[in-house]
C-alpha cells in the first residue's frame, strides 16, 4: 500500500496512513512533494512526468526524503541522470507505462525495456520497477466489467515486466491500481504497490461504483442566502466550493438537489424551505478539496479541530 496523497493533500492524514502500515506516499507534482516531506513524510513517489525546470526542485528534496520518479522519455532521462550525478546523487526510476488511459506512459513493451536499460545506463539513476495505471477504470461502475478491463491491463504491465526480465534486468516493483482497483490488482498477483488515494474520504462519484465500500467522510457545509419565490434556496457555495466536473455534488437530504449557480452560488431545489444550512457530498474529492485551505474535523456532531490542507494549490 502506497496510498497517493493527492486526494487529502495532507501530511498529517499521510502519517496516519503510514502508521497503519503503508510502504511510503505518492504525489502527483514535486510541490505536493514538498508539501508531505516538510510535513515530516519520509517516502514519496512522485507519480506523474515532470517538467525538467522542476528537476532541481526534486533533486534539493531529494536531499531530505527517499524520493522517487517515474519517466517515459529517454532524453529526459539522461537530462536527470546528469544533474541528479552531477549533485554526487542517486534517484530510483520508474518506467510508466500506458495500460490504456491514453495519457503519459510508454505504449509497447518493447520502448518499455529499452527506456528501462537505458535508467540503468544512466549516472545518477537506476531503474526500480514500472508503473502503469489504469485510471481510466477506476468509475467503471459494474464491479466484474471493471474487474475484466483491469485484469486486462495487468496482464499488458506481465507483458511489459517479461520483456525488461529478457533485456537482462529485474523488476524489482509493479505500481499501480486506484480505489476502484485496487482489490483486482491484489487478485492478479502482479503489483508490489497499489496506490489508491480516494478512499480515504471518498467522493459521490465513488459511491456509484459497485463494490467500493468504504465510507463517505467529506462534506462542504453551506448556508442558505436567499430563497425564491419558487421555492429553491440559493447558498454559498458555488464552483469555488465544490468542483462539478464529475457531476454535480450530491445533498446529504435525500429529497434535495443542487445546481450550480455561478463562481459563489448554488441552488437547492426540493430541500427542507426552512433550512439554514446543508451539507454536500462533492461529485470529486480530490479537485474540492483543493479548492479549501482546511478540514473541519467532526466526530458525530462534535468540532474536534481543523486540519490544515497543506497540500492546496501545490499543481507544479
Amino acid at each position: 500500500m502506497r496510498p497517493h496523497a493527492k486526494t487529502h493533500k495532507s501530511p498529517w492524514v499521510a502519517a496516519r496512513q503510514r502508521e497503519a502500515g503503508a510502504i511510503g506516499i505518492c504525489a502527483a507534482k514535486v510541490s505536493e512533494a514538498e508539501a508531505l516531506v516538510h510535513g515530516g513524510v519520509d517516502d514519496v513517489l512522485i507519480t506523474t512526468e515532470l517538467d525538467p525546470t522542476k528537476f532541481d526542485a526534486l533533486l534539493d528534496l531529494a536531499e531530505i526524503a527517499r524520493v522517487s520518479v517515474v519517466l517515459d522519455d529517454a532524453d529526459r532521462t539522461t537530462e536527470l541522470g546528469r544533474r541528479t550525478a552531477a549533485r554526487g546523487a542517486t534517484l530510483q526510476a520508474l518506467v510508466d507505462v500506458d495500460v490504456g488511459q491514453c495519457r503519459a506512459g510508454v505504449e509497447s513493451s518493447e520502448a518499455a525495456a529499452g527506456l528501462a536499460l537505458h535508467i540503468e545506463r544512466t549516472d545518477g539513476l537506476t531503474f526500480a520497477g514500472v508503473q502503469g495505471y489504469e485510471g481510466h477504470l477506476q468509475h467503471v461502475v459494474g464491479a466484474h466489467d471493471r474487474r475484466r478491463r483491469a485484469m486486462d491491463a495487468y496482464d499488458f504491465l506481465a507483458d511489459v515486466c517479461a520483456s525488461i526480465n529478457r533485456s537482462g534486468l529485474e523488476v524489482a516493483g509493479v505500481a499501480t491500481a486506484g480505489t476502484g482497483t485496487y482489490r483486482s490488482a491484489i487478485e492478479h498477483g502482479l503489483a508490489t504497490e497499489v496506490q489508491p488515494g480516494s478512499y480515504t474520504v471518498m467522493d459521490a462519484h465513488y459511491a456509484g461504483v459497485e463494490g467500493v465500500d468504504f465510507d463517505l467522510a467529506l462534506s462542504v457545509l453551506c448556508g442558505v442566502v436567499s430563497r425564491k419565490a419558487s421555492g429553491a434556496l440559493v447558498v454559498d457555495a458555488g464552483w469555488k466550493a465544490v468542483t462539478t466536473e464529475s457531476g454535480p455534488p450530491v445533498v446529504t437530504d435525500g429529497t434535495a438537489r443542487y445546481e450550480v449557480a455561478g463562481d459563489e452560488h448554488g441552488t437547492i431545489v426540493g430541500g427542507d424551505p426552512s433550512a439554514a444550512r446543508f451539507n454536500l457530498t462533492p461529485s470529486h474529492c480530490d479537485t474540492t478539496i483543493n479548492l479549501h485551505e482546511s478540514y473541519v474535523l467532526v466526530r458525530g456532531e462534535r468540532v474536534v479541530g481543523r486540519l490544515p490542507v497543506c497540500g492546496r494549490g501545490r499543481i507544479a
